[in-house]
């Protein structure tokens, strides 16, 4: 048995060794064959090497360099051929065969039916360059004129559906001479029967593709903006703004493929808000202490918006894609958003009725009058709606030759407020028409006090005319002032102007017992009356003298007729008898005494002359005798 085991062994050992023998012949054969022959799987510039020697192929090629044509296809339109005789296509064989079948490790030849062998060898063929580019620039695929660019990925237009989508870019069919010359004249060498110009990218590519970073981060942008949700709260009133409005301030810097939002566009947004919310500058409506609707127009009371400061705010909330509820930006704001933007908190300044009244939450804290500014100096209070500014203490008002020191300073528009007026005995009325202030409105020191105790910073303060609301006082005033007037014009009294005074005092008396209080000047008409009378006695005392004196007067006028004799003596002395018995005051009412004293002086030397005459006719008769 054991014999036989033995036998059996040596059998198997003696199969295997015929076994490794045989296969050591056929590798050995086999790798003597690969040394002259090219593995199998081997491909030399697109000829089928396999197996082959370098005789063979080289002939392989020869033949089909002989019958070689090349098929070009373009993206668009029907395929175009090169035929290798007209770029002069000719084979080259210098040894480069032999020395890549030398490089060839014949021993490894069972890895090579595992594994390809490409072979691209530049020495293979030869042919013109020129002639090539020549006959390829003659292709229909190489007109320009038929060519269509390529279109870049893009952004689309806004959907109030989807937003912002990215539209895929678009393959064009201009060439790209220099990629495609490269590829064909690459082929030819390989001698490839045919290249896909799309496939070699011979095309001039989209500079942006739907998955450029640059194309999608652009998306996202205008996506983020547009999808921005901003709801402005004005109290009883809403403001959204959302894409539909946003996406139209949207636009691409096509240079740096970014999302801009038009700063203009958001300013005028924010004007629109400004002029649709803003309630400061514009007329007021309000239900006055006197059961009369009016309107408070002027001032600068109510909301404001910064525009400036919203604009920037604005584009910020855009840029951060935020969906939030706010407020805008103010530079001035009110009591309320519902209704009047006052509130009912307030001081309603009456100029007509010259009073005041202060409410606080609906509630009456302060009723006072008050003197405002000098209507007469041009020193009015501007009506309007305005909000208190702040309130001070111990404050120096100073102007034009003026420093006033007051407790309560409550200022409202510019240089003009509330304070306390110690210097004032009394309010109200109408002194504010000419003795009003420089444009304050004075109260009372106690007022004053309470108003300040009561009211803050930014309260609104109403200033108002309304005809027929002037107070009693004020009508006293009024009608006093009238007579005054009148008292006034009187200038010197005369008795032509007796009836003026009289109309004066007449005007007096009509007056109620207020408004003659207010009559200040009721002296200059005592006085006028007392002048009146006294011209009165003067004229009657020069009537009586002028009627005492007209007898003497006409017996004078007698004699301006007459030639003066010595015998009218008797008549013109009776005549100075007249006007001695005359009192002062007619005789100066003689004027024309001189002609009484002429006649007189006539008389006179009428007499002397016959004196003369009668004494030289004496002397004459006794010289005679």
């Amino acid at each position: 048995m054991s014999t036989k085991k033995l036998s059996k062994k040596k059998q198997a050992l003696v199969i295997a060794g015929f076994v490794l023998l045989a296969l050591a012949t056929v590798y050995l054969g086999i790798a003597v064959y690969f040394s002259s022959h090219f593995f199998f799987q081997t491909t030399i510039n697109g000829v089928d090497a396999s197996g082959k020697s370098v005789q063979s192929v080289e002939k392989m090629i020869a033949a089909e360099i002989d019958q070689y044509q090349i098929s070009i296809e373009p993206r668009e339109g029907e395929a175009e051929t090169i035929e290798g005789m007209a770029v002069g296509l000719k084979p080259v064989f210098d040894g480069t065969l032999e020395i890549e079948l030398r490089k060839q490790n014949q021993f490894i030849w069972p890895v090579a039916f595992f594994q390809d062998s490409v072979m691209e060898l530049e020495t293979m063929v030869d042919y013109d360059k020129e002639k090539l580019r020549k006959e390829a620039k003659k292709l229909e695929m190489m007109d320009k004129a038929q060519m269509r660019k390529a279109e870049n990925a893009m952004v689309s237009k806004y959907s109030k559906k989807e937003g912002y989508t990215i539209i895929p870019e678009e393959e064009g069919t201009v060439v790209d001479e220099e990629k495609f010359f490269e590829v064909l004249e690459d082929s030819v060498t390989n001698l490839k029967g045919s290249i896909s110009m799309a496939e070699e990218g011979c095309y001039v590519k989209p500079e942006f593709t739907q998955d450029s970073k640059e194309i999608v981060k652009l998306a996202e942008t205008m996506n983020k903006y547009a999808g921005t949700a901003i709801t402005y709260d004005f109290g009883d009133k809403q403001e959204v703004l959302d894409g539909k409005t946003i996406h139209k301030w949207i636009s691409v810097n096509e240079e740096e493929h970014k999302a801009q939002i038009s700063q203009e566009k958001v300013a005028e947004y924010v004007a629109y808000l400004a002029d649709t919310y803003n309630t400061a500058g514009k007329s007021k409506s309000l239900k006055s202490s006197y059961g009369t609707d009016i309107t408070v127009s002027g001032g600068d009371y109510g909301w404001k918006i910064d525009q400036e400061k919203e604009t920037e705010a604005l584009a910020k909330n855009i840029k951060k894609g935020e969906k939030i509820t706010k407020e805008p930006e103010y530079s001035q704001t009110a009591n309320s958003r519902a209704g009047n933007d006052y509130g009912d908190t307030y001081v309603e300044v009456n100029l007509t009725a010259q009073h005041l009244y202060y409410y606080k939450n609906g509630s009456l804290v302060l009723e006072t009058d008050f003197v405002s500014g000098n209507d007469a100096k041009g020193w009015s209070t501007p009506v309007g709606a305005y909000g208190l500014y702040y309130k001070q203490l111990d404050k120096t008002l100073r102007g034009e030759g003026y420093a006033t020191p007051v407790d309560f300073w409550m200022p409202f528009n510019g240089g003009v407020g509330f304070h306390d007026a110690t210097w004032r005995r009394d309010f109200g009325g109408n002194y504010y028409k000419r003795n009003g202030s420089h444009g304050c409105v004075n109260m009372p020191h106690s007022a004053a006090k309470t108003l300040y105790d009561n009211i803050e910073a930014g309260c609104a303060v109403l200033v108002y005319q309304l005809s027929g609301t002037e107070s009693p006082k004020a009508k006293a005033q009024d009608a006093a002032a009238a007579v005054v007037q009148l008292i006034g014009s009187l200038g010197d009294v005369s008795l032509e102007n007796k009836g003026a005074v009289e109309h004066a005092r007449n005007q007096y008396n009509a007056l109620d017992g207020t408004a003659k209080g207010y009559v200040s000047n009721y002296g200059q008409l005592e006085a006028a009356e007392a002048r009146i009378g006294q011209l009165e006695a003067e004229a009657a005392a020069d009537q009586q003298a002028q009627a005492e004196a007209q007898p003497v007067i006409d017996a004078i006028n007698q004699l301006a007729g007459q030639e003066i004799t010595v015998g009218m003596k008797d008549t013109i002395n009776g005549i100075r008898n007249m006007y001695n018995g005359l009192s002062e005051a007619a005789r100066a009412k003689v004027t024309n005494y001189n002609i009484l004293t002429d006649a007189e002086q006539k008389v006179a030397e009428l007499e002397k002359k016959e004196k003369e005459d009668k004494e030289k006719e004496d002397e004459r008769q006794e010289e005679g005798e």
